[in-house]
């Protein structure tokens, strides 16, 4: 009897080990998540690549870039690359819903059939955030240089320059609406110039 539940528990905890590892393998650093979307420096060219956002954690809903929903298309974004992904920084979830689970976010990769040039990161409901981005990538070694002053306190756009070591700089949006319910936010990533000029503090 003692020996069948040695076995039992030595099996209960062998199941348990590669559960816990899956769970953490379906989520991702905000910093590396960041880093995986940059153009390396040693790269050629300045432009993006739709082949951007290859990680195991990220969930995309196609392999290639499909018509843009109309709202991006009329921004001049007519492809985009859509998926979920579930953000930690520093080992912890960014949010919860009600009944435990982490908080997921939503990416999509937008652009011309030429390459893709803004990320848009997306909080899923407003809840108890838990992290500022700017200060989440200083901790991870990012070169981060604020442009301009959010003016609000319950909401704000923030935006920045990044930089991760050996990858080129991009421009950041950090957009934020708190109330009752707890806190929304987006991250945006802009490749382009003229994609960043449309970011502005409010």
């Amino acid at each position: 009897m003692r020996n069948q539940v040695a076995s039992y528990l030595l099996c209960a905890a062998c199941a348990a080990a590669p559960a816990a590892a899956f769970a953490q393998a379906k989520a991702i650093e905000f910093a590396e998540l960041v880093t995986v979307f940059l153009v390396p420096a040693a790269a050629a060219s300045d432009q993006p690549s739709w082949s951007l956002g290859a990680h195991p954690a990220i969930r995309w809903k196609s392999t290639s870039p499909q018509p843009a929903s109309a709202r991006l298309a009329k921004d001049g974004l007519p492809l985009s690359r859509t998926g979920t992904v579930t953000i930690i920084v520093g080992g912890r979830p960014t949010h919860e819903h009600d009944d435990n689970r982490p908080g997921q976010w939503g990416l999509t990769l937008a652009g011309t059939s030429d390459h893709p040039a803004e990320l848009h990161i997306v909080m899923d409901k407003a809840a108890a955030l838990g992290f500022e981005p700017a200060d989440a990538l200083r901790a991870r070694g990012f070169k981060v240089k604020a442009l301009c002053k959010p003016g609000g306190i319950s909401s704000g756009v923030g935006v920045y320059t990044i930089e991760a070591p050996g990858h080129k700089p991009v421009a950041m949006s950090h957009e934020w609406s708190g109330g009752s319910a707890g806190t929304w936010a987006q991250v945006k990533l802009a490749y382009a110039k003229s994609r960043a000029a449309k970011m502005q503090c409010e």
